[in-house]
């Protein structure tokens, strides 16, 4: 069973409907985010198009893994909204697994969306 702890939270605007995807990261417009440049954190409730959609940015969460992550892995927001582990070594972390997951499962872990950097805000080509 995925739990969560402490964690930060904003509201923002949906803009489409998501109510099918809680537990994915979505954009600052949102909208389910397709890569770290645009991700703000991860959706908790199922809003429709227009309703307020609940975000938490930083701390103990959980979101759907699109790869199998090992616990302790760096972990990265990836197409469709979801978390995966980080190849890279460098750009778009966003925080670390607590849990182990498989692939379409809750991985819980604690990060920080507002510190992530892309390969572009920090010079790397």
């Amino acid at each position: 069973m995925s739990t969560s702890g402490d964690k930060e939270l904003i509201s923002v605007v949906a803009g489409a409907d998501l109510s099918a995807a809680q537990f994915k990261c979505i954009t600052v417009g949102g909208t389910i985010a397709a890569d770290n440049a645009t991700a703000i954190g991860v959706l908790l409730n199922k809003p429709q198009s227009g309703e307020n959609a609940s975000v938490a940015y930083a701390g103990h969460m959980k979101a759907y893994a699109g790869a199998a992550i090992a616990a302790g892995a760096e972990v990265v927001n990836t197409t469709s909204g979801y978390i995966i582990t980080n190849a890279t070594s460098v750009s778009g972390i966003i925080g670390k697994a607590l849990t182990a997951a498989s692939s379409g499962a809750l991985c819980e872990f604690v990060g920080n969306f507002s510190t992530a950097r892309n390969s572009h805000s920090i010079g790397i080509i």
